[in-house]
């Protein structure tokens, strides 16, 4: 049996672990969908070489940009949920 204290803290702690993990979740699928729709754009209206090492680094970062913003969406989604839940629990 913890005191109260302790399990207010561990129960803190696995909700961060939780939220961690939503967002790392989110980062890697939103990532590869963001790879997947950035391969149908024309890269040679963007950059000289469109298969050159440049421009597939500028499409991985883009990919990147919108995998964390998906990864945030995630976050913010279910930071949404929990804060509902205690405003009508």
């Amino acid at each position: 049996m913890g005191n109260g204290v302790t399990d207010a803290i561990t129960a803190h702690a696995a909700m961060i672990a939780a939220d961690g993990f939503i967002f790392i979740v989110g980062f890697l699928v939103g990532t590869y969908y963001a790879w997947r729709a950035l391969g149908i754009l024309r890269w040679d209206k963007f950059v000289m070489d469109p298969f050159g090492p440049q421009a597939r680094l500028l499409r991985f970062l883009v990919a990147m940009v919108g995998g964390f913003i998906v990864g945030l969406i995630a976050v913010a989604y279910l930071l949404a949920g929990q804060a509902l839940r205690m405003l009508f629990g």
